[in-house]
């Protein structure tokens, strides 16, 4: 019952993208540009700044925002941001003029006031359970509602408002293929960028149906413009938990199925092309829905910020 419960308080907070419990062979916690059998880019040449590359994780993406922190400490702003999942919900904010601390203390403050958190879900939009959740639909939470109600309130409504160039990318449903957002509202394509399916009602955009962003391109580096900025790509899809013999859940096999899905293309692209500095924070014992232990993931990744800093200088240095 427990269980249960949780699942459907961190269905309704919302920030459900990819999750994470396939066996991670990008080896969580590196920050690194010489994975083993990976095809890298050549050593950064006369590019003018960086592009950051924001991938979909769940609650394990929360990981992002140390490392948001950390470029604000360096002075650096990225140039171009891409996204996907609950990765373009972190990017959208960074993109809109948050600091990566006032994204971690924003954050924070609404997984870990649980009142709070249903006020706002509920009272402070007017909204009712019934325009939340609607049993009758191809999911059970409508995503633009419930991103209306979690995202800040004055978050722009267009990507033109957008202080830094943002790409959010979701999978077309009918067409089968990844379909990469630039320009117009930007919840709906936080919403098609976040809808998982089952959970969350897919959305139309575009004369489009549009999914979780997940199945196509779950960090989306290759859309960073590689010619001009040097790329930074933080991925979040791996996993370290172990196979104690016991048989999943119904639930579980789902989420597990998505996330062998997401790294497994993860993997794959890394083979082709990888991000001048791919980073995998160690966060791959986290379940995808452990909203609630944001403070626990968040101080996991700040243990990785020096080594990342340290990396970033030295981009920096090659650069100018």
């Amino acid at each position: 019952m427990t269980s249960r419960r949780n699942f459907i308080i961190a269905s309704a907070a919302g920030l459900a993208g990819a999750t994470g419990l396939a066996r991670a062979e990008t080896r969580p916690g590196t920050v690194t540009r010489n994975l083993p059998g990976v095809a890298l880019e050549a050593e950064p040449v006369g590019r003018d700044g960086f592009a950051l590359a924001l991938g979909g994780g769940a609650a394990k993406a929360f990981a992002h925002i140390p490392y948001l922190q950390s470029l604000d400490e360096l002075g650096i702003k990225p140039k171009q941001m891409t996204g996907t999942s609950m990765g373009s919900i972190i990017g959208a904010l960074y993109a809109s003029g948050m600091s990566g601390d006032e994204i971690r203390e924003y954050a924070v403050d609404l997984l870990t006031q649980r009142q709070s958190l249903l006020k706002r879900l509920l009272i402070d939009t007017g909204e009712t359970w019934g325009s939340l959740f609607n049993l009758f639909r191809p999911a059970v939470i409508e995503p633009e509602v419930l991103f209306a109600a979690l995202l800040p309130a004055d978050l722009p409504a267009d990507f033109a408002e957008l202080e830094i160039p943002l790409a959010i990318v979701a999978t077309d449903f009918y067409e089968q293929n990844e379909y990469v957002m630039r320009d117009g509202p930007l919840l709906s394509a936080i919403a098609a960028s976040s809808a998982l399916p089952v959970l969350l009602t897919p959305v139309s955009r575009d004369g489009r149906v549009l999914i979780d962003g997940g199945f196509v391109n779950p960090t989306p580096f290759d859309l960073l413009d590689a010619d001009r900025y040097i790329t930074i790509g933080i991925d979040v899809t791996g996993s370290t938990i172990e196979n104690d013999g016991s048989i999943p859940g119904s639930f579980e096999t789902w989420a597990g199925s998505f996330s062998i899905t997401e790294h497994s293309i993860v993997v794959e692209k890394l083979k082709n092309a990888a991000p001048d500095l791919f980073v995998a924070p160690n966060v791959g014992r986290y379940q995808p829905l452990d909203f609630f232990n944001i403070e626990t993931i968040l101080s996991t990744v700040d243990k990785d910020q020096d080594a990342f800093k340290r990396q970033m200088e030295e981009l920096s240095e090659q650069n100018r």
